[in-house]
């Protein structure tokens, strides 16, 4: 896939820098609550994770990957994107659930 020389750097220092923030301000955000910061530290490891099986489909050539038959290793790369991107999206609804869950006496 062809893009512009600039785009490939900045959409992966992008996710970088967005996955940070994310991470710092959900650990900070979610300092009283400590039981939750596993799921959330897992929703953003699988995000990417994710994310880096995008980058290796999206930006092969780019990056000088020699993916063999490349429609195979595009798929299995996108597969592994969507599987990451599930575990991240369990982890959000285990959070949220567990967020809003009234105590029981």
């Amino acid at each position: 896939m062809s893009f512009e020389a600039e785009v490939i750097p900045l959409f992966i220092g992008g996710v970088i820098a967005v996955s940070a923030i994310e991470f710092f301000l959900g650990w900070r955000s979610l300092r009283h609550r400590k039981d939750l910061r596993g799921l959330f530290a897992g929703h953003v490891v699988a995000m990417l994770l994710g994310f880096f099986f995008l980058i290796r489909s999206l930006f092969a050539n780019w990056l000088g990957l020699s993916l063999g038959i490349a429609s195979i290793s595009n798929s299995v790369n996108i597969g592994l994107f969507g599987l990451c991107w599930a575990v991240s999206a369990l982890c959000v609804a285990v959070m949220l659930s567990r967020l809003a869950a009234v105590p029981r006496y």
